[in-house]
């Protein structure tokens, strides 16, 4: 027991972060601590935090900038490769991996005294965060003078006012810079979406001004139209008009074809909640888990818009397709893309019919074109297995275990799909 864990904890929260601070304040036990005691552990670790977060960047900097040691010796392909090592080690997508490396080495090369701040604990890493995003795109001299007004009173202000505070340095810096910055905006315009555990999903965008004028014109036009026993608001019937305008894209005879494919979106369900047997969750493409019955109203759509996918009841698991041809026949790439749904390397999360269909063992040297050895892979990951040196190994259970150049092992497996209950109401045998 601590004689005066309050004291303590009052003392580490004014001392500066590092090794010396980290052992009392693990000793420290928020149970015996007062209110007033936990407010001061509180600011401790957010300090030690931020001291980690700044030794973390100066890894990543120095990552960054040291791309060759990412690649084994025969790495042909001329690309970087440190975000895939990054990716996988941190369990991050690929586009976030490159953010956190882009943001350290600005952090290193150009911010000096904001990573100081983060260093002490002055600031959190998401004030240097903010900055560094802020000043993409300046250069040098601009930059460091946003970074000169911008931390003036950074270590009092919430992320909210720093951020406000960034703006108006950036601004006033570089006011003759808006157009520039406006284009390369543009570069970063998306569309996002996030699943919810309700059976609903957020969708996103950054889109240019004029764009989403437009975009809100159609909405408001198609919501419009409405009728007296209409019971839906104004805002349902804008989300449906949203939802009606997509439908009518995919169903254009001149969209774009997906591995010979029209797009559609793929939903899975058990054969046992598809008869109602039970009410297990199916799986939508892109979302996650859907209560039964939405999964039950998709399959039984006839438009063509879903693609539905029944598991075995046996062994909840997509029947297998032997082929002893190179290029995946129709039925093959279908159930390939359907297992897999995503790339198979760790936390890549591009769909699977926007991939390649990779032969894991190569056709040349006796890889058979079946299940087993064919798998969807996005065009940055089927190089990075072929030309830089990580390799595969997909174990019976679906698991793909990779190996990068320097020994490092990572797992992934596709999303799970719906399993079935069996007639005794258990869960399938696998």
């Amino acid at each position: 027991m601590l004689d005066s864990p309050d004291a303590i904890a009052a003392e580490l929260a004014d001392a500066p972060p590092g090794p010396d601070s980290a052992l009392p304040i693990s000793l420290l036990d928020a149970a015996t601590l007062s209110h007033a005691g936990r407010v001061d552990l509180l600011v401790a670790l957010e300090r030690h935090a931020a001291w980690v977060a700044a030794l973390q960047q100066e890894v990543l900097a120095t990552m960054a900038a040291d791309p060759a040691a990412a690649a084994d010796e025969v790495d042909r392909s001329g690309r970087d490769w440190v975000r895939d090592d990054v990716s996988c080690a941190l369990r991050l997508s690929g586009v976030t991996a490159q953010r956190r490396l882009d943001i350290a080495g600005t952090l290193v090369d150009l911010l000096s005294a904001t990573l100081a701040l983060l260093r002490r604990g002055e600031i959190g890493y998401l004030h240097a965060l903010a900055l560094a995003e802020a000043v993409d795109g300046l250069d040098r001299e601009a930059t460091a003078e946003v970074e000169q007004r911008a931390l003036r009173r950074a270590v009092e202000q919430s992320i909210a006012e720093f951020r406000r505070t960034v703006r108006r340095a950036v601004a006033s810096v570089a006011a003759a810079s808006v157009d520039l910055r406006r284009a390369e905006a543009m570069g970063e315009r998306r569309v996002c979406v996030r699943p919810r555990d309700d059976g609903m999903s957020e969708l996103w965008a950054l889109l240019p001004a004029e764009g989403a004028a437009a975009v809100i014109a159609a909405i408001d036009a198609l919501a419009s139209v409405t009728s007296a026993d209409d019971p839906r608001r104004a805002d349902q019937r804008r989300a449906d008009a949203l939802v009606d305008i997509a439908v009518a894209a995919l169903h254009d005879p001149l969209l774009p074809k997906a591995q010979g494919m029209r797009p559609a979106i793929q939903v899975t369900i058990a054969l046992s909640t598809l008869l109602g047997c039970d009410d297990e969750p199916g799986e939508l493409a892109g979302h996650g888990p859907i209560p039964a019955s939405v999964a039950r109203h998709i399959a039984a759509d006839g438009t063509g818009t879903w693609r539905r996918l029944v598991t075995d009841p046996l062994t909840g698991q997509l029947l297998d397709y032997g082929r002893t041809t190179y290029r995946p026949p129709r039925d093959l790439a279908e159930f390939v893309m359907a297992r897999d749904q995503v790339c198979a390397f760790p936390h890549c999360s591009r769909p699977a019919h926007r991939c390649h269909l990779d032969h894991r063992v190569p056709y040349a040297a006796g890889g058979r074109t079946s299940p087993v050895n064919v798998g969807a892979l996005c065009e940055r990951h089927h190089i990075c297995k072929h030309q830089v040196g990580w390799r595969v190994r997909r174990e019976s259970d679906g698991t793909n275990t990779w190996i990068s150049p320097t020994k490092h092992r990572y797992r992934s497996r596709p999303p799970d799909l719906p399993a079935a209950t069996n007639l005794t109401g258990e869960p399938p045998p696998f």
